[in-house]
């Protein structure tokens, strides 16, 4: 059940549910308009644990079920499952206690799949009487070329680029788009669209055809003011969002106005806590949190149950719902008039030496040779193989007849399955692969064997059979709503659900069919969060005032500093850099006066001098008996200079003689060095000794006839 906290805050004013909604519950009083105590609460939460109760209010459409469910790992949650057969439909829940702002809601939505035709919404809307919606406009003619629609308007349409539409009942199903944007309105009477939430259309040239209707999609259902997350797309990684003010446009955050209004966010999908029989364990994905505030709306998401950091998705501050009003929540499902649905179940389907299948439905089929269809299910898989890619009918015969080219040439019969209209070119969705064998209803508990190992569906999916037909053509009666309780490879088990009631039970029967996924809308949770919004101002000081600085303490380690980059920057003082730079090789030489990276080796240690990079290191080690240059080390690249570290020399011979450094062919460095030296000479240079760029560092024997053993070190560098 809901359950309604207050603050105890000493803020004068009322509470989250104080408004003019009778529904409303008991203003929450406050006293007292200083001093202001910071809180934390929720004031409104649902765990959809018992449902509607006392807090919601539910319109559901023939077909669909709303209902509670999970009873497994803290599981529960609520589901909107929308019909796959009635199109136009819709089915929402509204809360009856009221909200004024500013206000957070966050709430847990996941989904069993995506449908393109389906819209599902979660959105915080105004209390007050919504605007009328517009009627459907006709279509005088329409046609298509590429991925350009035009639509010319019985009368003037009245549209605008940017508004979201569905065309359907045209000759033509292809032309049905369920999901449209108005692109351009060239004249009163004549629009294009080009893209919907599911991108551009398909690419086609055909028409022009006089017939079909514009739908318009209103968003909140007419509310004045208010914002929406909706789910429209077949990608669980989009949604569209909206906000109104005033009862202006809706104003889409994000996407392309005139196109896709798409944004990414975080995935819908439900999770399965725990897949076992009679387990029903769905959890979201994702936590969505929607603050309405009077300036600005804001959009954002983060993994469930974790510590990530959630991500800004969507804010509009030049259109803001109005702060005066009261907003309630309502969370609902649609399928568009344009949804790819079934149009009925197959009675036979019979092939005579050819390839074209005559048809036989249970109900009045409303194909025409325009149409366009999918079929799955079908008994017989090998000479009926399912028609998941969009195929036109060949003939109309009769009301519950049709033709179609399907498969190969072969001399068969079979029954069961289902067919669907294909519109906008979207074909049938959820629909399952494996077609039914033979099926078992014992206790009112089916269990369908299939033709290939079950996939699409998990334990707790909802589902629709359609077509279950005996091969004497004759319906088993089991064609409904049914949750899943169990898989085991070829073989699945059902029990009903909505208003779907089982007949008599029957052990095992031969038969077709087909299983339809339906798409769920699963809400775990709802909390509505009352906040103060407050506004602190520091002193006024002028630029550069460390004194009016505050501090900032960085939670995220990952986070991306943002800033103007310190190496090589100009500015003074220099932005903070608070890593080192790491190397592998000598950088370019910078720029006097200019700030520098701190180096590092490339596992992060310091490089302080003299020394440097390990890689820019070099020693020589050697014998010298002539008064002759010998190479330590060659000239570097351009730029780059020798450096000595260290020099260590003994002379072993009984002639005296001088040890040099030379710079080519400059001496920079010697030292006298007597005859038969018992231990050698060890020098390290504080500060190194430095050659010249792009020179050799050279050593000597300054006297021919000695023997001088010679080791030094250095390194390469700027």
């Amino acid at each position: 059940m809901a359950k309604v906290y207050t603050d105890g805050g000493l803020v004068e004013g009322v509470g989250l549910f104080a408004g003019n909604d009778p529904n409303a519950l008991a203003p929450v009083t406050r006293t007292n308009a200083l001093p202001v105590n910071a809180s934390n609460i929720v004031s409104y939460r649902e765990a959809f644990e018992v449902f509607p109760g006392d807090d919601w209010s539910v319109t559901q459409a023939n077909g669909d079920i709303v209902a509670v469910d999970g009873n497994a790992a803290g599981s529960s949650y609520l589901v909107i499952s929308k019909s796959p057969w009635t199109l136009g439909s819709q089915s929402y829940i509204e809360s009856l206690f009221t909200a004024p702002m500013p206000l957070e809601m966050a709430f847990g939505a996941h989904m069993s799949q995506r449908t393109i035709g389906q819209q599902f919404v979660v959105e915080l809307v105004s209390t007050d009487t919504p605007a009328a919606i517009p009627g459907d406009l006709a279509i005088a003619s329409i046609s298509q070329s590429g991925t350009t629609l035009t639509a010319n308007m019985v009368a003037n349409h009245n549209l605008r680029p940017g508004q979201r539409i569905g065309i359907y009942g045209c000759a033509d199903s292809r032309m049905n788009y369920s999901a449209l944007v108005v692109a351009t309105t060239p004249t009163a009477q004549q629009f294009t669209a080009t893209a919907g939430p599911g991108g551009n259309i398909p690419t086609l040239t055909v028409g022009p055809f006089a017939s079909g209707l514009v739908t318009l999609r209103p968003g909140m259902l007419g509310a004045p003011d208010g914002s929406a997350m909706i789910f429209e797309q077949g990608n669980a990684g989009q949604a569209s969002f909206y906000v109104k003010s005033a009862g202006g446009d809706l104003t889409p955050i994000g996407g392309t106005i005139a196109g896709n209004h798409s944004t990414t966010i975080n995935s819908t999908a439900s999770v399965q806590a725990i897949a076992a029989a009679l387990t029903y364990a769905f959890r979201p994905t994702s936590e969505y949190r929607l603050a309405m505030m009077s300036d600005r709306v804001q959009w954002q998401d983060a993994s469930v149950d974790t510590t990530g950091q959630a991500t800004a998705r969507a804010t509009m501050s030049q259109v803001a719902p109005d702060p005066t009003k009261t907003y309630k929540v309502r969370i609902r499902g649609e399928n568009y008039k344009s949804l790819t649905a079934p149009v009925g179940a197959i009675v036979s389907v019979t092939k005579n030496g050819s390839a074209t299948a005559t048809v036989l439905m249970d109900r009045p089929h409303g194909l025409t040779a325009n149409d366009w269809i999918n079929s799955f299910g079908v008994r017989d898989s090998s000479n009926f193989p399912n028609l998941s890619a969009a195929t036109q009918v060949a003939s109309v015969i009769d009301a519950t007849s049709f033709t179609v080219v399907w498969g190969s040439l072969a001399t068969a019969t079979s029954y069961g399955g289902m067919v669907a209209r294909v519109n906008g070119g979207q074909v049938m969705q959820g629909a399952n692969a494996t077609s039914v064998q033979s099926a078992t209803l014992a206790s009112g508990i089916l269990t369908l064997v299939g033709w290939g190992a079950w996939s699409n569906f998990s334990v707790g999916d909802y589902v629709d059979t359609i077509g279950v037909v005996n091969t004497a053509g004759v319906s088993l009666g089991v064609d409904g709503a049914w949750r899943v309780r169990d898989i085991n490879g070829t073989s699945a088990v059902f029990e009903a659900i909505g208003t779907t009631i089982p007949p008599a039970d029957f052990t095992s029967t031969n038969c077709g069919g087909a299983i339809i996924k339906r798409t769920d809308l699963r809400v775990s949770f709802v909390r509505l969060f009352d906040f103060e919004r407050l506004r602190v101002e520091a002193l006024s000081r002028p630029a550069n005032d460390a004194a009016g600085a505050g501090p900032v303490v960085v939670q995220n380690a990952s986070l991306n500093m943002q800033g103007a980059q310190a190496n090589q920057s100009s500015l003074v003082p220099p932005p903070v850099l608070v890593s080192g730079y790491g190397v592998s090789a000598n950088p370019t030489t910078g720029t006097t006066g200019r700030q520098q990276y701190l180096l590092a080796t490339l596992i992060g240690a310091l490089i302080s001098k003299p020394y440097s990079i390990p890689e820019a290191d070099w020693r020589y080690t050697g014998t010298l008996t002539t008064n002759a240059a010998v190479a330590a080390k060659a000239a570097g690249a351009a730029g780059i200079k020798n450096y000595v570290t260290g020099v260590q020399v003994q002379n072993t011979s009984g002639v005296a003689t001088t040890f040099l450094l030379q710079d080519g062919a400059t001496t920079v460095w010697s030292i006298n060095l007597p005859a038969s030296m018992a231990m050698p000479v060890v020098v390290d240079f504080p500060t190194p000794v430095a050659g010249t760029a792009a020179t050799a560092l050279n050593v000597n024997c300054g006297t021919t006839g000695a023997n001088v053993l010679c080791n030094v070190q250095g390194y390469q560098a700027p």
